[in-house]
């Protein structure tokens, strides 16, 4: 558990040295990673120590991925709710163990089509890609 810490507050001090504000505003697009090790109060608690705020929402879904997300009613309300600041977009976790072939075919595409959705809500929300921890003994 304290690597998974450690990565996770190394990506939200990479994520909170962009915010120039004092409020931001992030939907998290995901699963039960970002879900269950509660990832948004977390940075929400990260960014109040630094005396931000940041103010979030989120569609986590258990064992998500980017093509149900593309296909989600919910992940398209939640994405037109408002105009976000950041949408981070964490991936199913087994995807970095299949081959290049088929993140291909099976990641890219409907992840492309989540960023083309959010800058068409607002062309100024930043995508930001979540790339979780691996898995202790990879894809068994």
């Amino acid at each position: 558990m304290n690597k998974i810490l450690v990565l996770i507050i190394s990506v939200i001090l990479s994520i909170s040295t962009v915010f120039s504000q004092h409020t931001k505003e992030v939907l998290f697009i995901g699963n039960s990673y970002t879900y269950a090790n509660n990832l948004p109060d977390l940075l929400k608690q990260i960014a109040l120590s630094f005396g931000d705020t940041l103010l979030h929402d989120s569609s986590t879904p258990g064992g998500a991925t980017f093509n149900v997300h593309s296909t989600s009613a919910q992940t398209f309300s939640k994405i037109n709710q408002q105009q976000w600041d950041y949408v981070v977009l964490q991936a199913h976790s087994q995807e970095p163990s299949f081959s290049s072939s088929q993140v291909a075919n099976d990641t890219y595409p409907y992840a492309q089509q989540l960023v083309s959705l959010i800058a068409a809500n607002d062309s100024c929300t930043e995508p930001i890609f979540f790339m979780t921890w691996g898995r202790k003994y990879g894809d068994q």
